[in-house]
């Protein structure tokens, strides 16, 4: 089974691909110069880790036209519609390719939107405050939608439909932060917050999902893209 890393010389790509590379062997690294003509060759029975841009996930979907029998795509690539997930969906499943989007791979993230379920069920009113790098191309994060729709979500199983608004920030120096702000009408205001300090905070999660992968073995899971997951979903199934 191959390993593939695209998105290596990025900003949160390098520094995750450079903690991975001390545990697993890369055969192919993949960037902006070279995506096109590895997508041209690309091979079956691989793993792809994909730490690139929205460009690149369309490339590979507008122009890969053969069937695989083993072959596994797991991203973190943030910026795409409903409509858009639902396409590269359709595709991977005519492809037989399986795959994962996780909007973050932090552990804390995942755990927080873990805790906003349960602290949804209480409380009635939220708000999002979300702070990224100035160089960040989507607003509001893939991270902050992800969580208002798990909120809004347990909402709607209360029969209560009130919005989630999203406050976006982009200045130098961050990273990724994001605070939910809950409260009722008794007089109490819980939060929770999280910060990604460094972007090496998302390799763990990626390394614990590809160690799911090659544990379990690529056949058990569906072909199709399976996305806005929570870590939690696949590690722990």
């Amino acid at each position: 089974m191959n390993t593939d890393f695209v998105g290596y010389t990025g900003k949160t790509g390098s520094i995750v691909f450079n903690e991975l590379k001390k545990e697993f062997n890369f055969k192919n690294l993949i960037n902006s110069k070279n995506y096109k003509e590895y997508i041209k060759n690309i091979e079956d029975n691989t793993i792809i880790i994909d730490f690139s841009t929205k460009e690149f996930v369309i490339e590979f979907i507008n122009s890969v036209n053969k069937n695989f029998s083993s072959f596994f795509y797991i991203t973190g690539v943030t910026g795409f519609s409903e409509e858009e997930f639902q396409r590269i969906n359709i595709k991977f499943k005519e492809l037989n390719i399986k795959g994962f989007h996780f909007p973050n791979f932090s552990i804390g993230v995942n755990l927080l939107n873990s805790f906003v379920k349960k602290i949804s069920m209480y409380f009635d009113n939220a708000e999002i405050i979300e702070m990224h790098h100035k160089t960040k191309k989507d607003k509001p994060s893939g991270t902050a939608l992800t969580t208002s729709k798990i909120i809004k979500n347990t909402w709607k199983e209360k029969n209560l439909e009130n919005e989630v608004n999203i406050h976006s920030v982009r200045l130098p120096s961050l990273v990724a932060h994001q605070t939910v702000i809950f409260s009722n009408e008794f007089g109490e205001v819980l939060e929770i917050t999280h910060h990604s300090l460094n972007r090496i905070s998302f390799a763990l999660g990626v390394k614990k999902v590809l160690e799911k992968i090659l544990k379990d073995g690529i056949e058990k899971w569906e072909s199709g893209l399976s996305y806005n997951l929570n870590l939690f979903d696949v590690i722990e199934k």
